[in-house]
């Protein structure tokens, strides 16, 4: 906050502060020790206009009165909205809390057991006469093995291959890594929002990392949920950040694991990963959760 002016009256200064408050300048009044009153100016940004505001400050003028009884309505508006969103967020901070007594997801259950049934379809990935029919890229049968086909295929009759690679999983590590992270993050957002939303931010996900990886790796064998993990991972997160009402705030130690986890994924140290499905997924949720915060819009409000 920056001190705009030091007022001897108080119900100047409170005029002074509501009609700024009205003009889209928050502020905030102070007593001083020498019993004047101090306007602070919340956003230093705004101390330009705030002075401008203060040259043509009249406090006898109507127009002034005027303006500070709206900013009075406002306030008690606002007041009003805030008391609904508190206790909107009580409620669903109350569901959170009983986590452990409550069932995962529907999504979230379906999910896992489509990945499990298909974990062991595929003989934990390595049956490729199965895990061809989820793979991105179509594999077409040759003399025994199994070469890489036209990706064009997806727009021509097998639009499924767009979401099917997150249901293949290579390996009980690969599985039960991402499948514990889904069912928390998976049933928090079915909790928060519905199990419709978490379909529809899934799927996107799935289609929008799987181009992604192939866009830029080509024709490879890749699979597993961890882009959808990433996507949650990083929804929660800034949502959390940006959004006061929303009831997750993930720990600072679990954001430092998953960027590094990233990063390492892209030196080879951990072997063979789809680092283009989970940076897809990392940018989906972040850019979903940002947008979805209101940040933005509240910043171009101001």
């Amino acid at each position: 906050m920056r001190l705009l002016t030091t007022v001897a009256d108080h119900a100047e200064a409170k005029t002074l502060g509501d009609a700024l408050y009205a003009d889209g300048v928050p502020t905030t009044i102070k007593e001083t020790r020498d019993s004047a009153f101090a306007v602070w100016v919340h956003d230093e940004e705004q101390m330009e206009k705030a002075r401008a505001f203060l040259n043509g400050f009249d406090p006898s003028s109507s127009h002034f009165s005027d303006m500070a009884r709206k900013a009075r309505a406002q306030r008690r508006q606002e007041a009003k909205a805030d008391e609904r969103l508190k206790t909107r967020t009580e409620k669903i901070r109350k569901q959170i809390e009983a986590k452990q007594n409550m069932r995962i997801g529907t999504v979230t259950a379906g999910l896992m057991l489509i990945c499990v049934v298909v974990f062991l379809l595929t003989g934990m990935g390595e049956k490729m006469e199965i895990v061809r029919f989820f793979t991105f890229t179509p594999l077409v049968s040759v003399r025994g093995g199994f070469v890489f086909g036209n990706v064009s295929a997806i727009w021509t009759g097998q639009p499924w291959r767009l979401f099917t690679p997150m249901f293949l999983h290579f390996g009980f590590m690969h599985i039960i890594f991402n499948l514990w992270w889904l069912k928390d993050l998976g049933t928090a957002i079915e909790r928060v929002f519905s199990s419709r939303y978490l379909l529809v931010f899934v799927l996107v996900t799935a289609a929008f990392s799987h181009v992604l990886e192939y866009a830029i790796s080509g024709p490879t064998i890749f699979g597993g949920m961890s882009g959808v993990v990433y996507a949650l991972f990083a929804f929660i997160w800034l949502r959390g950040r940006l959004d006061p009402s929303f009831p997750y705030r993930l720990p600072q130690q679990l954001v430092t694991f998953m960027l590094i986890w990233l990063g390492l994924g892209f030196t080879g140290w951990v072997g063979p990963i789809a680092n283009w499905v989970h940076t897809g997924g990392l940018i989906v949720g972040a850019g979903w959760g940002v947008v979805s915060s209101g940040y933005i819009q509240r910043r171009l409000g101001r």
